[in-house]
């Protein structure tokens, strides 16, 4: 897999990204962008959940509104995360706030679809007030995690 890894590091597309001047800035200011505008449909969607903010759209329709700019951040993220990744992957793989990154995003997504996932489907029942807080707090914890996590990339071998 290092490997692969490798060959993708000296690709005259990634080699180009990482090399010039303007490249890796530019990669890293998209992941950022992405990164906020898909943070801020969580915080929207969480405090909905919790009982906060937009009380006159149900979950799941404000959820319905948000997937696009979820899908499009998340895309966003995702694609320049691969580029920044690409450009020095032995850095990354040896990094230990790499590391824990995405071993919270994985741990993000899992209790997005796993758990918000089913607040959300769920037509609107009874449920305590502090059940949908707690799992409100839980997501928004994982998913601004992830990019503390993230940040402490640059700062902590």
């Amino acid at each position: 897999m290092l490997s692969l890894f490798h060959w993708c590091s000296i690709w005259a597309p990634i080699v180009f990204i990482r090399d010039s001047r303007y490249g890796m800035p530019a990669v890293q200011s998209v992941h950022l962008t992405g990164l906020t505008v898909f943070l801020a449909t969580m915080v929207v969607l969480d405090l909905r959940l919790a009982g906060f903010g937009n009380r006159e759209s149900t979950l799941s329709g404000l959820a319905r509104e948000l997937r696009p700019w979820r899908t499009g951040s998340g895309t966003l993220i995702v694609l320049s995360g691969l580029l920044i990744f690409l450009a020095t992957p032995e850095k990354y793989l040896g990094s230990h706030p790499f590391q824990i990154k995405m071993a919270l995003l994985a741990c993000a997504i899992l209790f997005h679809f796993g758990v918000l996932g089913r607040f959300i489907a769920s037509k609107p029942v009874f449920c305590p007030r502090r059940i949908n807080m707690i799992v409100a707090f839980l997501s928004l914890t994982l998913w601004f995690s992830v990019g503390w996590a993230g940040r402490a990339i640059a700062f902590i071998p």
